[in-house]
């Protein structure tokens, strides 16, 4: 893509640091910013804490570096500190808490500007991130409801400005695409007729136990589930599922264009993270024209609104009935779809969401 002069009048200078030790949605949404930044004429490089999610942005076209930062040290600190030196760095966005800390302490004496970009439902909440949070010019949360929940559990994030700016995808990679979906399934030996699609890291807080035991409720035959992502819980999970007599295929991380095919063989895409602060898969989901069934609670409410299902959260017999609608009633799938696809491309484009921020970054530059 043909890059263009930034808006702000120079070029910005600008890291993208996540300690997170696995592919997120967060090293999702980094990864789309740091290219769609760079196709406005900034420099970006993301800095990461363990190979894998390095590996994750390389693969991705990202410049990025492995730095020591996975713990709170003052090695780390100094690590962070000297890149950013290196790099001559004007903006830094951070993802987690230690991140925060990591960053203000590389920030002191010298111009450098510190965004959070927080994408956890828990705020921290702990002293030193409190005391450092003192170095955050701006919050940027993913919905509103995000932004209202949040600053009411944490009200020293008000110290900071505050912007929401709602995840985006590449609604041109995330389309709907028969042909995928088929070769999706013959590539993974996936029978013909229903198929549920989760997406997400296999971490404690998207509860991946929850759609386990939901789909176990479900009428026999129940559909088999595919699960895309890694992460510390896949031993407990392939228990689970195993002793709930769940036929559940474990794909692990994937890349972009097997996702779009994961997405086009789904009869629905599920997730039953209650706590889900925006819900990036669903939105890829939904930019292909997939039915969604999530929780009626946090991001996905704001995210999916009418174009989606929306069960109680931390229900599974409850959601295994709206699954068990959701699949009797092909019609009701196609138009769910088909107003998936469009409120996708309306509100949720990777084109809208580089420059939402890109204004945002250009204004601290």
């Amino acid at each position: 893509m043909q890059r263009v002069a930034a808006l702000a009048g120079r070029p910005l200078r600008i890291a993208l640091l996540t300690s997170s030790r696995f592919w997120r949605g967060s090293s999702s949404v980094f990864a789309a910013l740091a290219r769609g930044l760079a196709d406005r004429g900034h420099t970006t490089t993301a800095l990461a804490a363990y190979e894998p999610v390095a590996t994750g942005f390389a693969t991705q076209g990202v410049s990025v570096q492995t730095l020591p930062v996975a713990h709170t040290s003052l090695t780390a600190a100094r690590a962070l500190r000297r890149t950013l030196g290196e790099l001559c760095a004007d903006i830094i966005l951070v993802d987690m808490a230690r991140d925060i800390r990591h960053a203000a302490a590389a920030s002191l004496g010298r111009s450098l500007a510190v965004v959070y970009c927080i994408s956890t439902r828990e705020p921290p909440r702990d002293l030193s991130t409190r005391i450092a949070f003192g170095r955050v010019r701006v919050t940027v949360f993913l919905t509103e409801e995000h932004a209202r929940s949040t600053l009411a559990a944490a009200p020293f994030l008000r110290r900071a400005q505050h912007r929401v700016i709602h995840n985006g995808v590449d609604c041109r990679l995330f389309h709907p695409d028969e042909a995928a979906g088929r070769a999706f399934r013959e590539r993974y030996d996936l029978p013909i007729g229903p198929l549920l699609v989760g997406v997400g890291a296999l971490a404690p807080e998207k509860r991946w136990d929850l759609l386990l035991a939901a789909v176990a409720l479900v009428a026999p035959p129940a559909p088999p589930l595919v699960l895309c992502g890694s992460g510390a819980l896949e031993g407990a999970l392939r228990e689970q599922a195993r002793r709930l007599g769940v036929n559940a295929t474990f794909l692990g991380q994937v890349e972009a264009p097997t996702l779009v095919g994961a997405y086009n063989a789904a009869t629905c895409v599920v997730d039953t993270c209650p706590d889900e602060t925006f819900g990036l898969a669903l939105a890829e989901a939904m930019a292909c024209g997939r039915p969604v069934l999530a929780p009626a609670s946090g991001g996905p409410v704001e995210v999916v609104g009418d174009a989606g299902v929306l069960a109680a959260p931390e229900d599974p017999r409850g959601f295994a009935a709206q699954l068990e609608r959701l699949l009797a009633d092909p019609g009701r799938r196609a138009g769910l779809g088909a107003a998936a696809r469009r409120r996708a491309v309306e509100r949720y484009s990777v084109g809208r969401m580089v420059r939402d921020y890109a204004e945002l970054l250009e204004s601290l530059g």
